[in-house]
């Protein structure tokens, strides 16, 4: 039996420049229909921590990702405007190969400098048959060559670097997540639903307002930074629904100290197909359904590479939890992807990815939206 293997649905993690550079992995002849043999995301998961913080190898795809925003010492968070966004994720997915089920990896790292409107992209594959990239089975230890995330005690260090083009100088970021709070499990108790198509769904957790310790190295230049920071984990064995594509996904910290997980999938037309999410108050979870919620796109910036135009202002309002506020790009050229002068811009793999804030600081986070330089499909 052959079959075409289709990357899941879950709000990106920028899995998209993953099929840019590796898309032999997404369509082999000899490959068998992995989905068959893996396991899919359903309700009555019985989690155990830290043991799910690590790899899921019974599913066919997982990521683990971190966004944050960082500040200078004299800074306030939810008052001041910050320096730097960031973003770090290591990626697992199991491939057949030579008969044999295998893991392989893929990372990405950016680091969007506010102050001068530009965010920096890059990427690493492959490597994990000989050490050089991995992701631990029993914790969020996680690593692709000198980028890394490591667990000492209950914090998190974190360490990612970008080159940037234009001045020859490589940015670090290294970053210390103290105290990561109990997980934050999405959806049902950690079932994720992506659609009304059965197994349509992720195992999905989340971090949220991680209390971040960082030092930003510049060429001869470093910076003592602190900030605030959200991290993801997923893991699923599923495929995108042929009426999807694309969707938008903002993770987002309040200053009244609730945090708000939101995604939208968008059809054809452009119009909503499928809407979640989760609101968190101290304790006390909240799922919401598509009708508890309405995400609302307010101004657009228009890609001179892809000539796409992304939303990059969005009312945000959850009546019940008495949220209604806007949410804005700090940057608005913060779209990703490989891209050479080669490629032809339909060709062209592009998503956008940065930092957001309400106009008063009150609302922090990461915003996410794929499908609007071409169809999401694989």
């Amino acid at each position: 039996m052959s079959c075409i293997v289709s990357l899941p649905l879950a709000h990106l993690r920028l899995l998209l420049s993953w099929v840019f550079l590796c898309a032999a992995w997404i369509r082999l002849p000899s490959m068998e229909c992995l989905a068959d043999e893996l396991a899919r995301a359903q309700q009555g998961f019985s989690w155990s921590f830290p043991k799910d913080h690590g790899r899921h190898e019974q599913y066919e795809t997982e990521w683990w990702y971190y966004t944050g925003q960082l500040y200078e010492q004299s800074g306030s968070i939810f008052k001041d405007k910050p320096l730097y966004g960031f973003q770090i994720t290591f990626f697992r997915k199991g491939i057949r190969k030579n008969g044999a089920l295998i893991n392989e990896y893929m990372a990405h790292a950016a680091i969007t400098d506010i102050a001068r409107g530009e965010t920096l992209f890059s990427s690493r594959l492959g490597g994990g048959a000989l050490g050089l990239s991995g992701v631990s089975a029993t914790s969020l230890r996680a690593w692709s060559g000198d980028w890394s995330v490591d667990t000492v005690g209950s914090d998190l260090w974190l360490r990612l670097s970008v080159p940037d083009a234009a001045t020859k100088v490589t940015r670090s970021l290294r970053i210390v997540a103290k105290d990561a709070p109990k997980p934050w499990l999405q959806g049902q108790a950690g079932f994720s639903a992506k659609g009304t198509c059965p197994g349509c769904a992720s195992m999905y957790y989340s971090l949220p307002a991680l209390k971040l310790a960082a030092q930003y190295v510049e060429g001869e230049r470093e910076r003592e930074l602190f900030g605030i920071g959200w991290m993801d984990h997923e893991f699923m064995t599923n495929s995108l629904s042929v009426s999807q594509v694309g969707w938008d996904w903002m993770g987002l910290m309040l200053r009244d100290g609730r945090s708000l997980m939101l995604f939208r999938l968008r059809d054809k037309e452009g119009g909503l197909n499928f809407a979640s999410g989760t609101v968190r108050d101290g304790e006390e979870s909240k799922v919401l359904k598509q009708e508890d919620f309405t995400l609302t796109p307010l101004s657009t910036w228009k890609s001179e590479k892809s000539e796409a135009e992304y939303p990059i202002e969005w009312r945000v309002v959850v009546p019940s939890a008495g949220i209604d506020t806007t949410v804005k790009a700090r940057v608005n050229k913060c779209e990703l992807g490989e891209y050479s002068a080669q490629e032809k811009k339909t060709e062209a793999i592009r998503y956008w990815e940065g930092p957001v804030a309400s106009s008063d600081e009150s609302v922090t986070g990461y915003l996410e939206m794929t499908g609007y330089a071409g169809k999401v499909s694989f």
